[in-house]
């Protein structure tokens, strides 16, 4: 009972939301906001991710350390360390998300280099930081995360620019969806207050727990955000499109502001099938050369400003002509390979879907891996929730 509340306490935890005077390199005003939902702006003393991968060019990110504190301190000593330098980006799926900095280049290995100052001592990953400030619009930089919302070396980068209408995403639903999970975890902790069963039944017993508690999470943030600011978030997928579907799942510390190009290439590499049985794995590898950390200061910006902006004006949205497809209800998420979490949200009135009425946990016999499926209960005349599935792969937390 105890474990479950401080699980769910800890994984809900958003982050604290600041503005500051600044300068914007992009328009949209004179302040620096929090986030991304806005222009991305500047004030002194911002730190700004820089992302070198060779043969393709540099990425440049703001970072948001009000939004996820313990995940952009970790990212920075971990770019400080040279973690980053010479690992891969194992993972593209196309017009979705690039994703790596694993240690063994394959999803897996690599720790955290801070974990916050409330951590436990042996602690080697810490929670998801999440703000409605904070989506996942086309460049945002965010933490992979397994299949328990635990953050810890791999990152993504959204490349999905498609326009996404979201004006229609019923937050009600999505909410309903939270609650029933919730109950489910309330029934649980009932069962197992039964002191019966083997120690390694109860251990089961707690990863499902931390499985169903990462996903109630989810939903519950997920509606939260469709409240507080659906309107302006919207707006902003109408334009620069994004992965909607995972918004309050992951942890966003940053958005990319230059090097748009250099996503949109990795974005279309060739990828062949990875050990898990999954079509994503770079045929040639993909560098990353380096991760350096830029502290931002106005008296030197100015020389660049324009550039920055036309930049941004260029890849601020997807030509009719050249869009690629619309995602679907259902998107991979950004996970580690030792357990790879998938969440997705609610599907738009345009693309309503009725899901079938059932809980399960299924071995599928064609991946190489076990996935454990909760899907959803919704209305066939109305949007309706798409299904979590968790998929766990060769060390699972």
């Amino acid at each position: 009972m105890n474990i479950k509340r401080i699980l769910l306490s800890a994984v809900l935890s958003a982050g604290v939301m600041i503005s500051s005077a600044g300068c914007s390199l992009f328009g949209g005003g004179s302040g620096a906001s929090s986030g991304n939902i806005g222009d991305i702006t500047f004030a002194d003393g911002d730190k700004i991710a820089v992302i070198e991968f060779k043969d393709y060019g540099t990425v440049k990110a703001k970072l948001f350390p009000d939004i996820a504190p313990i995940g952009v301190e970790n990212f920075i000593k971990l770019a400080e360390q040279g973690y980053y330098d010479g690992l891969k980006i194992h993972r593209v799926i196309q017009d979705t998300y690039i994703q790596g900095g694993s240690l063994n280049g394959d999803g897996t290995g690599g720790t955290a280099a801070y974990v916050g100052e409330d951590a436990a001592k042996d602690a080697t990953t810490f929670p998801i930081e999440v703000s409605e400030k904070a989506r996942n619009f086309y460049g945002a930089l965010g933490y992979a995360a397994d299949a328990y919302g635990n953050n810890s070396v791999q990152f993504y980068i959204v490349s999905n620019k498609t326009p996404a209408d979201t004006s229609k995403i019923s937050a009600e639903k999505v909410q309903a969806k939270a609650d029933e999970l919730a109950s489910k975890l309330a029934s649980e902790s009932a069962a197992e207050s039964t002191p019966e069963g083997t120690a390694e039944a109860a251990e089961t017993d707690n990863s499902d727990t931390k499985l169903l508690t990462y996903q109630q999470t989810y939903y519950s943030n997920n509606a939260a955000f469709i409240k507080k600011n659906g309107a302006e978030a919207a707006e902003k997928y109408k334009k620069v499109g994004g992965l909607y579907q995972i918004d309050g799942g992951y942890t966003v510390f940053g958005q990319v502001y230059e090097g748009f190009d250099v996503i949109d290439k990795i974005n279309t590499v060739d990828v062949t099938t990875n050990a898990s049985g999954e079509k994503s794995m770079p045929i040639q590898d993909v560098i990353i050369s380096s991760v350096t950390i830029e502290t931002y200061k106005a008296s030197t910006a100015e020389a660049t400003a324009e550039v920055s902006k036309a930049d941004s004006k260029t890849n601020s949205s997807a030509p009719a002509s050249s869009a690629p497809a619309a995602p679907t209800a259902e998107v991979s998420a950004p996970a580690t390979s030792e357990t790879v979490s998938t969440v997705q949200a609610v599907s738009t009135a345009e693309a309503q879907q009725t899901a079938e009425s059932q809980t399960s946990q299924t071995a599928q016999a064609s991946q190489a891996t076990s996935e454990q499926t909760v899907a959803v209960s919704e209305n066939s005349d109305a949007p309706s929730t798409a299904e979590v599935s968790t998929v766990d792969t060769k060390e699972a937390a």
